[in-house]
């Protein structure tokens, strides 16, 4: 948006505002001297909050991107916040509101300061009668920009696009706030995992293991899965499910058992009581005291097949007495030692 748009908005804003009175609409205001004096001064506060408003934006959403970096955020140049947990677009459509409101609060405060009378009494009369104007507006206007409002400060040279979807779809996970200036491409050759000799670094096993065998889409009627296929593991008394790639649940009787003969179990972090997740999906590095892990965006978007957003987010959070007992140290300690040899193999499920 540019300058001269933005004071045209805030001005049209303010006259329209400053029409309101105690007694209902003043149309005669117009002739004052006061009244366009009033406008000039609330359309000063209404751009200043505007601008407030998208800073505020945009530091949220530098901080959305990395914690949720597998959701699609940033559609185009506009923001899309609907796979974020609500408790997150609340807290920030009301914190900022709350902030916002300050400047008009002073501002009321000033017009009852100068009028003739009890400052207290206007003051409160004020209030009575602008407030509910205000919020409804302000809180309005906050959540339409939070929710899908058009980020002004997005440029292209300000965006790092990190892979596709799919042909032609792009998705923007990271912001950086400086420019870029060189882009150097070099091709890099992924070497087959056996080439590797069961051996690759945990940051690049998953990139190795994808590029050689892209996640599976059908599960009809199939009895043996790919560990590779299978994120989650649930176990409770008399009952084991997997979670497929798909958000899928099948019993699963069998599945721990053989994997536990390939060595490849320990893959199988226990992340609850009764939820392990597949770390080869997660993505790395990973902090030893960190509250939730990160799928890779294929994984998330797999799941996101039959499960909403906030219900894959759940089922990463660490519980507490995981941490407790370091229990996510002690794996990545040992990560490194872990191989990766049968993870293409089928596994029966029961």
């Amino acid at each position: 948006m540019s300058v001269l748009r933005l004071a045209g908005h805030c001005i049209l804003t303010s006259m329209a505002f400053n029409f309101i009175g105690n007694e209902g609409i003043k149309l005669d205001r117009i002739g004052t001297s006061m009244y366009w004096l009033w406008t000039v001064a609330l359309a000063l506060v209404i751009c200043f909050a505007v601008i407030v408003i998208h800073i505020r934006q945009g530091i949220l959403v530098a901080e959305w991107l990395s914690r949720y970096p597998q959701l699609d955020l940033i559609q185009g140049d506009r923001l899309n916040t609907s796979q974020l947990p609500l408790k997150e677009r609340v807290w920030a459509i009301m914190s900022t509101a709350m902030v916002i409101q300050f400047p008009y609060i002073f501002f009321i405060f000033l017009i009852a300061f100068v009028r003739q009378g009890d400052t207290s009494t206007l003051f409160a009369s004020y209030m009575i009668h602008y407030m509910p104007w205000l919020s409804t507006v302000c809180i309005g206007y906050i959540s339409y920009i939070f929710t899908k409002g058009k980020l002004w400060w997005l440029r292209p040279e300000m965006v790092t696009v990190i892979g596709g979807r799919r042909a032609g779809e792009v998705s923007l996970s990271r912001i950086l706030f400086v420019p870029v200036e060189t882009v150097i491409e070099k091709e890099v050759r992924i070497v087959p995992p056996h080439v590797l000799d069961e051996k690759v670094i945990i940051g690049s096993l998953y990139d190795v293991l994808y590029h050689h065998g892209k996640f599976e889409t059908n599960f009809q009627d199939k009895e043996a899965v790919r560990m590779f296929d299978v994120p989650f593991y649930f176990s409770s008394k008399g009952k084991k499910e997997v979670m497929l790639i798909d958000g899928t649940r099948k019993q699963a009787d069998r599945f721990m058992d053989e994997l536990e003969e390939w060595g490849l179990d320990k893959w199988y972090f226990r992340i609850s009581s009764t939820c392990r997740v597949n770390m080869m999906h997660i993505r790395y590095p990973v902090k030893s005291n960190t509250t939730a892990l990160e799928l890779h965006k294929e994984v998330f978007n797999g799941l996101r097949t039959k499960l909403k957003a906030s219900d894959i987010l759940k089922l990463l959070l660490i519980t507490e007495w995981i941490r407790k007992e370091k229990r996510l140290a002690k794996f990545l300690d040992n990560v490194a030692e872990l191989r990766h040899k049968g993870w293409d193999h089928y596994i029966p499920l029961s």
